[in-house]
């Protein structure tokens, strides 16, 4: 988290920009309720809820708030392109005190070549073909699930390294179905590029959280009643 202080109560409630010379702006937060979104397998017959972020960022800038159950939502600069010369933004979600396991990347197969959380040119897209559509995406809830699937995911990974390499895949996919997750979708609502580089010189987006009920987020974001429709595998 390059060095910057953990959330404080006001930045939980307005959530945080900062650039990358350390300065601080702070971002208002649109709290709306969500009409659909999917959680994980078995989260279709409990009732869900749902907040609503929005931010706006200048290239090198992030974004991060705590939206509960010790999560952190981070929306970090990222270098892209073949030499590293384009700006974008890499999203991911972890816990205060492990910021090292981002809950989402474990449960969005496929797990390699997969652009769903990079916000800018990667893995075939263009600027346009990134931004231009939402990135759906499930997230795990709990630090238990995350320890049950983690060692999974690096047997699919790596199956000449896992205890049955013939089951490796199968294994993970089987828990993957079997796990409650939330899901987030983030849209970008506008954006601008550089016309010659694709370089992303600023975005305005939009972040929707929707989880079942007996997730706790923060009641400072003023969480609302959410259809919550079973996740198309």
């Amino acid at each position: 988290m390059t060095g910057q202080s953990r959330p404080t109560t006001q930045h939980k409630l307005l959530g945080r920009i900062s650039g990358m010379n350390g300065l601080m702006l702070r971002t208002s937060l649109l709290l709306l309720c969500l009409a659909s979104s999917a959680a994980g397998q078995s989260s279709a017959a409990m009732p869900c809820h749902s907040i609503v972020l929005s931010a706006e960022l200048s290239s090198g800038n992030r974004f991060e708030i705590a939206i509960g159950g010790s999560l952190v939502f981070h929306v970090d600069p990222e270098r892209l392109g073949p030499k590293g010369e384009l700006d974008g933004w890499r999203i991911t979600l972890v816990p205060v005190r492990e910021p090292d396991h981002d809950y989402i990347y474990p449960v969005n197969p496929p797990l390699r070549f997969n652009g769903l959380q990079t916000l800018g040119p990667s893995y075939g897209d263009d600027t346009k073909g990134s931004l231009g559509h939402p990135h759906e995406m499930r997230f795990l809830l709990y630090p238990t699930d995350y320890d049950r699937i983690s060692p999974l995911m690096t047997n699919a990974l790596w199956p000449y390294k896992a205890p049955d390499p013939d089951k490796a895949a199968d294994e993970y996919f089987a828990v993957l179905k079997a796990l409650t997750t939330g899901q987030l979708k983030v849209s970008v609502q506008a954006y601008d590029a550089d016309p010659v580089t694709d370089s992303i010189r600023h975005i305005k987006f939009k972040a929707e959280f929707t989880t079942p009920e007996n997730f706790a987020f923060d009641p400072m974001l003023k969480p609302e009643r959410a259809g919550c429709p079973t996740l198309s595998e």
